[in-house]
């Protein structure tokens, strides 16, 4: 098990509300990112794992589900709005989202996907599982917030093979 995986969760779970990035990039090389506000590290299966919510309509599932592994981008607490901004609004069908965000992809350590340079803390992840959300299962206040139009998300469990600050990362 990868024994520092929560070393720096604290400016994960700070940031994360504010938005962080998931990437990914599927076997024809296709790689996109997308903003994401929810999701969770903690151990399952005797592994650290991540676990990412992205909604069936989003480009990124298209890609996701076609990939391997995907990494999560963490900003410095308060820095790149401007890019969240555009990651969490543009779909990668329609732009090229870090051109668009002035975002630089740079190799991983241990995964096919790459990370963003410019964020602070890196998760590299190897998708082990994923689940689809059961609607019936969902509180009604919560389907009435989240869900109006039935468009629910498929959660990806991704094991944390690698975690860094971008500072370590050599």
């Amino acid at each position: 098990m990868l024994e520092k995986y929560h070393e720096n969760s604290e400016l994960f779970l700070k940031q994360l509300p504010k938005g962080v990035f998931i990437t990914a990039k599927d076997n024809t090389g296709n790689v996109n990112t997308m903003t994401i506000a929810w999701g969770h590290i903690g151990v399952i299966w005797g592994r650290p794992v991540f676990i990412a919510y992205v909604r069936y309509s989003r480009h990124t599932y298209d890609v996701l589900r076609h990939a391997d592994d995907f990494t999560i981008n963490v900003p410095q607490l308060g820095t790149m709005k401007e890019a969240l901004k555009i990651a969490g609004t543009k779909s990668g069908r329609d732009i090229d989202k870090f051109e668009a965000a002035g975002l630089t992809l740079v190799p991983a350590k241990k995964v096919n996907t790459p990370v963003i340079g410019e964020c602070a803390l890196q998760y590299e992840c190897k998708t082990i599982y994923t689940q689809t959300q059961e609607p019936a299962l969902i509180d009604d206040s919560i389907k009435a917030r989240y869900y109006p139009n039935h468009d629910t998300h498929i959660m990806f469990y991704g094991e944390i093979l690698e975690t860094y600050l971008m500072e370590d990362k050599d």
